[in-house]
Order: structure tokens, then sequence, then C-alpha cells
């Protein structure tokens, strides 16, 4: 993890989280190799609980899965806050990661999200992605969530990820989001075919 990063996670934190709040918060891709530089070290307040995910054991894990794609392991509806911080470059497919973002997070849960918009290939296994601050507006709208707060740092501490982040809502009534989200498509598809037919 870089070091501006963890500053993000640092300023997510101070500005949306309340220590007094119980929170059962969920980190995707949080193995640390040394075991001193992760998002855990900085979400230990006494009423939260950190659980880290990763695809094998290491240090900062505490759930094993072993699909990107598929958490058995964990419930429906089961945290209050998901976060993750460079891992979606390295997920080939990780708009079904969202999905199980979506559904492991409670109704008015958040997803915190920090990717890079830049920088060299750095494998592990994959290195597929690099996300502009539209992306993340997309990845929000993907899976029916409100979007909060989004952008891309490009100040001198950032360089040479500049990561872009998200903050976004699950809605109570996903249902009824997505049904608007579903007719918002529908409209779109429509408006198309009549600028076709017209021409």
């Amino acid at each position: 993890m870089h070091k501006s990063s963890y500053l993000k996670m640092q300023y997510f934190k101070e500005t949306y989280l309340n220590p007094d709040d119980e929170l059962k918060i969920l980190d995707i891709g949080s193995f640390d190799k040394d075991g001193n530089y992760n998002y855990g070290l900085i979400l230990n307040e006494k009423k939260w609980t950190y659980h880290g995910l990763d695809l094998r054991e290491g240090n900062n894990i505490d759930i094993v899965v072993k699909s990107p794609y598929n958490w058995k392991e964990i419930e429906d509806g089961s945290y209050d806050l998901v976060i993750t911080g460079q891992a979606f470059e390295h997920i080939e497919y990780f708009w079904l990661t969202l999905e199980e973002v979506k559904r492991v997070l409670k109704p008015g849960g958040l997803f915190f999200i920090i990717v890079p918009s830049t920088g060299p290939v750095h494998k592990n296994p994959y290195d597929c992605y690099r996300f502009n601050d539209t992306a993340m507006k997309a990845m929000a709208k993907y899976i029916n969530f409100q979007v909060i707060e989004f952008g891309t740092n490009f100040d001198k501490i950032s360089d040479p990820w500049y990561d872009s982040f998200l903050v976004a809502k699950k809605p109570l009534n996903t249902t009824t989001d997505e049904l608007n989200n579903r007719m918002d498509l529908m409209e779109h598809k429509v408006d198309l075919i009549l600028k076709k037919l017209q021409k």
C-alpha cells in the first residue's frame, strides 16, 4: 500500500465514520506482507469489528475466499461498511466483485474504494485496469448505489498512482432504485432508437 492510499483511508474515517457507532467492516484484498501497514490499523475503534478478506491466508486476513466473484463464506447483508484499496485493478472481472459488495452490505451501508488511475504495471498475479473519476461513478451506477463523493487525487504525494476514489451508499430500498435505474436505461435505449429512425 502506498502512502497516499493510507492517507485517503484516514480522510474517509474522519469524514464519514463515527467512533461511537457500532460498525462491522469488511476490507477486500487486505493482505499485508509485513503486517504493519494496512487499513485495519486505521479502522481500530473499540466499537468497530474489522475483517480482512483475501484469496490466501496471511497477515491482516480473517476471511479466505476461494473466488473473488463468489463469497460463499459471507452471508447477505452482513456488513455496515465495505472498503478496498489497490485491489480492483488486479481483479479480472471486477464488476462481478461489485455484485458481491452489494450483496454483503446492509441496506444503507457504505462502500469506499481506492484504485490507481495511472502508475506502473504491478501484477498480483494480474494488473488489468486503471480507473478515472468517471469510472468511479459508473461502478456505483452498475450496482445502483448512491454516489456520495468521488474524484481523482492529483497532488504530489499521489505520484505516480494518482488514485481515484468513491464513497457510495447502498439504498435502503434496493428494489425501487433498481427499477428506476432499469427505466432510465430503457428510456436511453428508446432515445437512441428514435434518433436512428430520424436519420
